[in-house]
């Protein structure tokens, strides 16, 4: 039985790929816009630290230009994966996934898909 549950949402943006990898893989940028979600960032002795709605935890950040990929690692492994793909019309496709713990209540769920679809709406 699965312990999380995980909910995928995507934006077009219309920007050449270069300038929108480099902001949002930019640890620094993340309270610009994930606004519900990042309420800080700060490294101290080369460990990321994110201050979020549950408090501060360390993260890891990976980034890949290549794949396109701008993965967050929290403790224990937990990933929140986002990935911009270039749709080769000239569009970008933004796709980030964020988890909750499966006996997270549905109105948390929720409210967790609404944050991620207003702060996707901000890039």
């Amino acid at each position: 039985m699965p312990t999380m549950r995980h909910s995928t949402h995507s934006v077009t943006l219309e920007v050449p790929y270069e300038r929108a990898f480099t902001y949002i893989a930019d640890w620094q940028t993340q309270p610009e816009w994930a606004t519900n979600f990042v309420k800080g960032v700060r490294q101290e002795a080369g460990q990321l630290y994110m201050t979020t709605p549950f408090g501060e935890v360390p993260v890891e950040w990976r980034t890949n230009p290549e794949l396109g990929t701008i993965d967050i690692v929290f403790p224990g492994g937990r990933l929140l994966p986002t990935r911009l793909t270039a749709m080769g019309d000239g569009s970008l496709v933004y796709t980030f996934t964020f988890s909750l713990p499966a006996e997270a209540s549905d109105e948390a769920f929720r409210d967790g898909q609404r944050g991620m679809e207003e702060e996707l709406l901000t890039l």
